[in-house]
C-alpha cells in the first residue's frame, strides 16, 4: 500500500515537472515570438525619408537612443541588444543616412552599415559675396544646384523670413547677401538649393545667437549689424583690429562727428569694389580710378558719396566681424585708418583729418608698397 502511494505521488510530481517545463517552453516561445514581432515591427507607417546622422565614435546605445528620439525605432534597448547579438556594435558607420519610420530594426541596422548618403564638403570663406558662393556651390558636385538657380533663390530673402527670426529686419526686396554664414559644410549630394540655403541660414542663426545679448551699439537692427560686419570683414586683414575698425565706422555716423565726416560718410572702399565687381574679379583694385571717377559712381552703395550705411551687406561676414560690429571698441575715438607701411596687415588709426593725411603720405611713399 505504501509503495502504491509513493508511486502515485511520484507520478503527480513528474506530471507537474513536465507541465512546468511545457509552460516554461511555451513562455519562452511566446516571449521569443513577441520579441521577433517587435523586431519585425516598424516604428510607424510613414515612408517619408528622415535624415539621421551617426557621429564618429557613437556606440550602439547612443545610436539607439537617438533613433528612438527620432521615432525611427519603438524600443531603443531592444535595438541595442539586437546590434550586439549580431556582433555589430562598432560596425555601424558614421555618416548621414536617409531612414524611414516604416523600416524594421533589421532594415535600419543594414542601412547603417552601408547606405550612407553621398556628401560633398564645401568651405565658404569669410568675405565671400553671393555670386562667389553660388559659383562655388555650383561646381562642388551638388547635382540639384546650379549657379543661376542658387542666385535666383538667394535673391528672394522674403521667402526665408518666416523660418528665420534674424531676417525680420531685412528690407523689402533684399537678398540674403551677408546672411549665408561662411563655414565648412557637408551637404548631401542630392540637396536642393532651398535645403542648402536653409542649412547656411541655420548656421547664421546659431552664430548670431552667441552674441545677441552683447550688442552695445544703440538702436541698431540685425540688418545694420550684418551690413557693418560685412564692411569690417572686407576692410580688416587681422581679427584683432576688427573691433577698432568697427568703432571707426560707427564713430563716423555719430551726430557729434557729422561735420568732420561729411554728414556721416563711411568712405569704405570695399563698398565701391562691391559695385564694380564683375565675374572673375569680385574685388577690383581701385588704384586705377581717380577720386573723381570713384565719386562719380551712382549707387546707394557708394559710401564715398552717400552718408550712412549702404542698403545691405556686401559679403558674408564671419563670427569675428559680426561680434566686432555688434560690440566695437568703445575706447577707440578714431575716425580714420590707413594701412601701415611697416606692419603688413595692420593699420594706423587717426582722430583728426590732419593725422590721417600724415599716415596716408607715409603709406603712399612706402618703399615696400
Amino acid at each position: 500500500m505504501a509503495d502504491a502511494v509513493r508511486a502515485t505521488a511520484f507520478a503527480k510530481t513528474l506530471r507537474a515537472i513536465f507541465l512546468g517545463i511545457a509552460l516554461l517552453a511555451l513562455s519562452v516561445a511566446c516571449a521569443g515570438y513577441l520579441l521577433l514581432s517587435e523586431i519585425r515591427r516598424p516604428a510607424g507607417t510613414d515612408a517619408a525619408p528622415v535624415e539621421f546622422i551617426v557621429e564618429p565614435g557613437d556606440s550602439a546605445s547612443v545610436i539607439a537612443t537617438r533613433l528612438g528620439a527620432a521615432n525611427l525605432v519603438r524600443q531603443p534597448l531592444l535595438f541595442t541588444i539586437l546590434v550586439r547579438l549580431r556582433g555589430l556594435d562598432g560596425e555601424l558607420q558614421a555618416g548621414r543616412y536617409l531612414l524611414r519610420a516604416n523600416m524594421t530594426m533589421s532594415e535600419i541596422i543594414a542601412a547603417l552599415q552601408n547606405s550612407r548618403v553621398e556628401e560633398v564638403q564645401v568651405t565658404i570663406i569669410e568675405g565671400s559675396r553671393l555670386e562667389e558662393i553660388a559659383e562655388q556651390l555650383a561646381t562642388a558636385g551638388l547635382i540639384n544646384v546650379t549657379e543661376q538657380a542658387f542666385l535666383r533663390t538667394a535673391r528672394n530673402g522674403a521667402a526665408f523670413q518666416p523660418q528665420h527670426f534674424y531676417l525680420n529686419s531685412l528690407p523689402p526686396g533684399a537678398s540674403l547677401e551677408g546672411y549665408l554664414f561662411p563655414d565648412t559644410y557637408r551637404f548631401a549630394v542630392t540637396a536642393t538649393v532651398t535645403e542648402v540655403i536653409e542649412i547656411m541660414l541655420d548656421r547664421f542663426d546659431e552664430q548670431y545667437a552667441t552674441f545677441e545679448r552683447d550688442v552695445t551699439v544703440p538702436r541698431v537692427s540685425v540688418h545694420e549689424i550684418v551690413t557693418m560686419a560685412s564692411i569690417v570683414q572686407r576692410e580688416a586683414a587681422r581679427e584683432d583690429e576688427m573691433p577698432k575698425i568697427a568703432a571707426v565706422f560707427w564713430n563716423r555716423l555719430k551726430p557729434e562727428n557729422l561735420a568732420e565726416t561729411g554728414g556721416g560718410k563711411l568712405g569704405a572702399d570695399p563698398t565701391i569694389q562691391y559695385i564694380l565687381g564683375q565675374r572673375g574679379n569680385w574685388w577690383p583694385r581701385l588704384d586705377s580710378l581717380s577720386s573723381d571717377e570713384i565719386n562719380g559712381i551712382a549707387s546707394p552703395y557708394n559710401t564715398r558719396v552717400n552718408p550712412g550705411l549702404p542698403p545691405g551687406p556686401i559679403a558674408s561676414p564671419g563670427l569675428a566681424a559680426l561680434r566686432a560690429a555688434a560690440r566695437p571698441d568703445e575706447s577707440a575715438p578714431y575716425l580714420y585708418f590707413v594701412a601701415s607701411c611697416t606692419n603688413p596687415g595692420a593699420h594706423n588709426f587717426a582722430v583728426t583729418f590732419e593725422e590721417f593725411q600724415r599716415f596716408e603720405r607715409e603709406y603712399l611713399t612706402c618703399p615696400s608698397r
